[in-house]
């Protein structure tokens, strides 16, 4: 497979089959159950008004993206401030539609507090699959937290 589905194939981590096989372990789908509170899927600090989640895992699948914009709102509402999330993929290599989706949920549910959501420190292949997916244009992708914390906030006062 070759040209923009290759290239999404490659990045969502397609190719390679083990990764998508289901073993007798895993649940059957669309019954992973709700999502909950993991707070070993990412650490958080506040900087200027915007938590910033640092996500622990290296491949973001389905339930755990679920688990982790549960724990990113739970957060918030512990913290009882900040409206923005820049999430730091730092430590990402692979995420699947779902993920992206869930950035989204994220995204569209701070709106309702005028808050925004921004991505850092994607790698090459992730930068490449939000530009494929025009999600560049709803999450700002950046390459450092300041300039992330600067843009939501301006997004804010705008």
């Amino acid at each position: 497979m070759s040209g923009f589905f290759g290239r999404l194939s490659k990045v969502f981590g397609g190719d390679d089959a083990a990764s998508t096989r289901r073993t007798d372990a895993d649940p059957p789908p669309g019954t992973a159950g709700p999502a909950r509170v993991r707070p070993e899927l990412a650490s958080f600090d506040l900087v200027d008004a915007a938590l910033i989640a640092t996500v622990a895992c290296n491949r973001l699948y389905g339930a755990d993206a679920a688990d982790l914009v549960e724990t990113i709102l739970d957060e918030l509402e512990q913290r009882g401030e900040g409206v923005h999330v820049i999430v730091d993929l730092q430590n990402v290599e692979l995420m699947d539609s779902s993920s992206l989706g869930m950035l989204v949920f994220l995204n569209n549910r701070l709106g309702l507090i005028g808050g925004r959501v921004a991505v850092v420190n994607a790698s090459c292949g992730l930068e490449e699959m939000f530009r494929l997916t025009q999600l560049d244009r709803m999450l700002p992708v950046c390459r450092d937290v300041m300039k992330a914390v600067a843009i939501v906030n301006r997004r804010t006062a705008a």
